[in-house]
């Protein structure tokens, strides 16, 4: 992995966002042990923040997986931060099984990222990938849509992040999602909703029901998130509202996941106490 893979557009070092069953749900969401964070980045984990959770399954050199409830998984996939090849920062996505094929919730920062994860679905999973959602335009959640299109798999986002992927020339994903009053339906099992510009003007979420956990991405920051990361394309005055809003329509999440570090604690709290 080089530098030119990543564009310095997703990172800002200190507080970035570019961006087989592990144990029960209260085990899933515990402490972070010392194996996944620290000087690890030759090997694939981060010296930034740290892995989604504890324990996490290594399917790939930069990607890893946990289950964090049934028929819902964690992944994790790691990429250098701009130039600095010493440096590995975390990016959480999703992965929700249902009955049409699994749905892909983020892509990882690569395309290699989506093709590991894409392998493993295929072989662990009753159902293999067969869509997938991007949250907003950077890399970290763009970045495998190539090797979903080379399998004839769409990825659906909100209307801007197609124009701000064309305009930031990061992959583009398929296709709109047809939001109605900021919600969109991928299926009964998930409802996105775009609570108003924050991180980005397009940034969305992934509300899951069945299981309770909503999906912020880089929306929400997590515990061990020292400040709100890369401002370049944030909308700071409007962000606490649109957590606000968010925090009104999800009220009891079980798990709330941020795009980057420890899905522990209280994510929302904790973007609202930064802002």
């Amino acid at each position: 992995m080089t530098g030119d893979s990543l564009t310095r557009r997703s990172f800002l070092a200190g507080g970035v966002c570019a961006c087989c069953a592990c144990g029960p749900l209260t085990r899933a969401i515990g402490a972070t042990s010392v194996a996944s964070t620290g000087t690890l980045g030759p090997e694939g984990l981060p010296t930034v923040l740290e892995l989604g959770t504890d324990p996490m399954q290594r399917i790939g050199q930069s990607v890893w997986v946990s289950r964090l409830a049934p028929g819902l998984w964690l992944h994790t996939t790691t990429a250098v931060i701009a130039d600095d090849q010493h440096r590995y920062f975390p990016a959480n996505g999703l992965i929700l099984e249902s009955d049409r094929g699994s749905v892909l919730i983020d892509t990882g920062y690569l395309q290699e990222h989506a093709e590991v994860l894409l392998t493993w679905s295929k072989r662990a999973l009753r159902h293999p990938i067969t869509q997938a959602v991007a949250t907003h335009f950077h890399r970290d959640r763009t970045g495998g849509i190539p090797a979903l299109e080379a399998i004839g798999i769409p990825t659906v986002a909100h209307p801007l992040t197609l124009e701000l992927a064309r305009s930031h020339g990061t992959p583009v994903p398929t296709a709109a999602a047809d939001f109605v009053q900021d919600i969109a339906r991928v299926s009964a099992q998930c409802e996105l909703f775009f609570p108003g510009a924050g991180h980005t003007r397009d940034n969305i979420v992934a509300w899951l029901p069945r299981q309770r956990v909503l999906f912020g991405g880089c929306f929400l920051k997590s515990m061990t998130s020292a400040d709100l990361g890369y401002l370049a394309d944030a909308v700071v005055a409007d962000w606490a509202g649109s957590v606000r809003r968010l925090s009104a329509r999800y009220s009891t999440p079980t798990i709330t996941i941020p795009g980057h570090g420890s899905v522990s604690g209280n994510p929302i709290g904790h973007t609202l106490a930064l802002l």
